[in-house]
């Protein structure tokens, strides 16, 4: 069954959608209707709420504000998918820009989440200097920094242009260059996360079990969640980016093989982007689980006990550490003695 849309031109003349478009437009405007309005309330429980924020609740501060800046700018790409995009080519380039910033902030702020988890079961003296507002804040800079100037690439590229003069896709100079931007979109947006929250998350289960209390582990599968979430999102679009330089590079070797991919490529391109926007607007949905009770996990309330528990959890997990690190150290003095 073919499912497809239709939509009038100036000219009154009927023009169909292809359903990857329709695909996209749907994806992305539930993104919009659930993301924006979640991360929003997200960020003003965390500000106006928490008083006293540990150091992983400012890590979640600083996550919803990056998928609330990508949230914004889906308005114009729905409108692109569904028409044509007719905002000029600095707008063009600068949501472009906004986008893969805050993907890579995104993508580093979850990585330091699980991070400084592993610290804190490996070592839990040192954590306790990482833990510094001021430590997590210049933490939280460098990613931005870092962030802004991988996205940089993007947006230095030549843009194809239609017959209006609206932008329509960018023109890269060599396959080599194409090459290169996907792998280091793939590579810095996705593989490199991805190792090290694998590890990252393989050593803390090993604790994780060890635990008998709930509650202490609460914070620990909150955050393993959103991990869950941003592999699922993103694996489609890095998937294909590889699809596509494995096309490149099969180009004069294997000429069918590469077309092959290169269809492919181009037909699922769009759906598995408005698939990655979703890792934007799925972490407030999570947070409402976190809440116990879903049909009033948006609210203020609801969302900041949410975090009050992960700020007790945290210290909780912290303090017990110390005191099994302590009593341990007491143990081998004993027995040197």
């Amino acid at each position: 069954m073919t499912i497809s849309n239709t939509t009038v031109d100036y000219n009154g003349s009927v023009q169909t959608l292809p359903v990857e478009n329709v695909v996209a437009c749907v994806v992305l405007s539930l993104s919009c209707l659930i993301g924006i309005p979640g991360n929003l309330i997200v960020i003003c429980t965390i500000l106006f709420n928490i008083t006293r924020r540990s150091s992983t609740i400012i890590l979640v501060l600083a996550l919803a504000v990056a998928d609330f800046v990508v949230l914004v700018t889906l308005p114009f790409w729905i409108y692109s998918f569904s028409d044509a995009w007719i905002f000029g080519v600095g707008f063009w380039k600068l949501t472009v820009y906004l986008i893969f910033m805050s993907m890579y902030a995104s993508v580093f702020l979850i990585m330091v989440m699980s991070l400084e988890r592993l610290l804190g079961v490996l070592q839990p003296f040192a954590i306790q200097k990482w833990r510094k507002k001021a430590t997590i804040r210049k933490v939280i800079v460098c990613i931005l920094v870092v962030s802004m100037l991988l996205a940089l690439p993007n947006v230095t590229l030549e843009i194809k242009l239609d017959a209006k003069g609206r932008p329509m896709y960018r023109v890269y100079s060599s396959s080599q260059q194409e090459i290169g931007l996907l792998l280091l979109i793939t590579l810095a947006g996705f593989l490199v996360p991805f190792i090290t929250l694998m590890i990252s998350y393989s050593v803390i289960s090993k604790r994780i079990k060890q635990m008998t209390c709930q509650s202490r582990n609460r914070a620990g599968k909150l955050i393993a969640s959103i991990v869950i979430a941003f592999v699922v999102c993103w694996l489609p679009y890095h998937a294909l980016n590889l699809c596509r330089v494995t096309s490149l590079l099969t180009k004069n070797s294997n000429a069918d093989f590469s077309n092959s991919l290169e269809v492919i490529f181009h037909r699922l391109k769009d759906a598995a982007g408005a698939l990655a926007f979703i890792s934007s607007c799925v972490n407030p949905i999570l947070y409402a689980f976190a809440a116990r009770n879903f049909k009033t996990g948006f609210k203020a309330s609801n969302l900041a006990r949410v975090f009050e528990q992960m700020n007790s959890s945290l210290k909780e997990k912290r303090d017990r550490e110390s005191n099994d690190h302590e009593l341990r150290s007491e143990s081998a003095y004993m027995l040197k003695t």
